[in-house]
């Protein structure tokens, strides 16, 4: 009986343990990269990365055939903009929340093909902002920080993608 007694506080202190570190460690983890992404280039502005190699880790597990632009968010003082060129070639533009949820996407892929060529506009708003007081595309942040990354392919000649990168912005409405 004492050994059941044992195994079954085992069993719970394990079921415990990991339901902890499934809901604090990607906390913790988008934590470290918002504010470590704050001393680079502060908040509601666009850095454009390199193109990422073996040693790169501003982004978790950059692919060296992607190139990576990012915002970290701050809707504390009102809605920001994000305004990005589309090129031809596989381009996305993700946006996460802090417990690393992504929450909403736009691609130049499928049925957003049609996009390529156009730049999108993006009002990006807090949970506590109504949409309808917006024109365009309106995306609502379940809180009020958090990361966009924009990506695209790097692979073969990326002069198009770089310049749609370089071209993009984020910042104050």
């Amino acid at each position: 009986m004492k050994l059941l007694k044992w195994l079954l506080a085992i069993l719970v202190a394990a079921w415990a343990g990991q339901y902890l570190l499934a809901m604090v460690a990607p906390n913790l983890i988008m934590e470290g990269v918002y504010f470590g992404g704050a001393k680079q280039g502060g908040y509601n502005q666009l850095v454009v990365r390199p193109v990422p190699d073996e040693t790169a880790r501003s982004v978790v597990r950059p692919s060296p055939d992607l190139l990576y632009a990012s915002c970290l968010y701050n809707l504390e003082d009102g809605p920001i903009v994000i305004e990005a060129p589309i090129p031809e070639r596989y381009w996305s533009m993700q946006f996460y929340q802090m417990n690393t949820d992504n929450f909403a996407g736009i691609t130049n892929q499928r049925a957003d093909s049609k996009r390529v060529g156009s730049v999108a506009k993006v009002t990006l708003i807090s949970a506590d902002d109504d949409p309808a007081n917006y024109q365009g595309e309106v995306i609502q942040s379940p809180t009020d920080r958090g990361i966009m990354l924009l990506r695209a392919s790097a692979i073969g000649d990326r002069t198009q993608q770089q310049a749609a990168l370089d071209a993009s912005r984020c910042g104050p409405l």
